[in-house]
């Protein structure tokens, strides 16, 4: 028979077996906070990367309507669409049907943005259902409100994330023909500083990071091609 001493210490030894030690519990937690600390990071720029992508595809589309809307308007030199404002613009394609969805023109990322409402017989798009800006001739290269044509050069930037929220170019667009352009972003932008989408006449789609070339972050650079040439003939519908 079991003295009562042996009993008790065998009692113990037995509980002791069914869990962990706060010291085990803590070595385990650390070691998942560890991996999902090293996974995150992965998981993050894989997500800006789509979005990114995403933005850039959004580009390419708009940039595709201008192309249908300048082939079908030859008679008047293969002009691109041009208006006061790039959500003007947008409303134009969109009332003349080459833009089928009033939410293709937004990017759900940018600071502000909100969703279209459609009302009476068709959508009337504010600024906050836009996300992008357009390239419009000079008025004094051509007549005020003249969107670019088809001799305008493939290096000009057609589409591009809206200056109006957080993305500042400065005036005059651009100062010198064929000197880069930096661009400006701050955290009203899409995305951020992290950079901007643009779509060039050329079909050229690209993503242009923020922080290359030795600009700090927050600053984009050469978003005029230094081999545009006949860039001052431009100017920004934000």
């Amino acid at each position: 028979m079991l003295s009562n001493h042996r009993l008790v210490r065998r009692t113990a030894r037995s509980s002791s077996r069914g869990g962990f030690t706060l010291v085990e519990l803590l070595v385990v937690i650390g070691i998942i906070a560890i991996l999902a600390g090293v996974a995150l990071g992965p998981i993050t720029n894989g997500i800006k990367q789509a979005q990114h992508n995403a933005a850039m595809q959004t580009g390419r589309q708009i940039g595709q309507m201008c192309f249908s809307y300048a082939t079908d308007n030859a008679q008047n030199g293969n002009q691109y669409p041009a208006d006061v404002s790039g959500m003007a613009i947008c409303q134009d394609l969109l009332n003349s049907n080459y833009a089928s969805d009033p939410n293709a023109f937004g990017i759900a990322q940018q600071s502000g943005y909100t969703k279209p409402i459609s009302a009476g017989n068709g959508t009337q798009l504010v600024q906050s259902n836009v996300s992008w800006s357009f390239t419009c001739v000079n008025a004094a290269a051509a007549p005020a409100g003249a969107g670019l044509t088809s001799t305008a050069s493939d290096l000009t930037p057609l589409v591009y994330f809206n200056n109006g929220f957080g993305v500042s170019i400065p005036a005059p667009f651009p100062a010198v023909a064929g000197t880069p352009k930096n661009v400006t972003l701050t955290a009203a932008a899409p995305f951020g500083t992290d950079g901007i989408a643009v779509f060039y006449k050329g079909n050229n789609a690209t993503y242009l990071k923020s922080g290359t070339n030795g600009q700090p972050l927050g600053t984009v650079y050469s978003f005029i091609s230094p081999n545009d040439t006949d860039a001052t003939a431009y100017v920004i519908a934000p």
